[in-house]
């Protein structure tokens, strides 16, 4: 029997010193270990689509090609409350 190693890496910076940090709704937690990385924590695997990064950079995007809220959260299979947030925190389409 052989045993595999699954090297996980941090999706902000690419680092490969990463550590458990715990579970969240049974999904493992991973802490970057790059002193460099502006995000401290991750999971491999999100339990709610909107909290992944992938999708919201996907928000982001669909917002500068001019995607409604309601069509971007429904294209993608969250919240129209969730593409909102996302547009706030980044304060796209505020018109400065």
């Amino acid at each position: 029997m052989t045993t595999q190693n699954i090297v996980v890496k941090c999706p902000f910076c690419g680092s490969n010193k990463v550590t458990k940090n715990g579970q969240c709704n049974g999904k493992q937690k991973y802490k970057c270990g790059n002193r460099d990385c502006k995000h401290g924590s991750f999971m491999e695997e999100y339990a709610y689509k909107g909290c992944d990064p992938k999708v919201r950079e996907q928000v982001l995007k669909m917002a500068v090609n001019g995607t409604g809220t309601r069509a971007t959260g429904r294209i993608l299979g969250i919240s129209k409350d969730t593409v909102t947030a996302v547009l706030k925190k980044q304060d796209i389409g505020r018109g400065r």
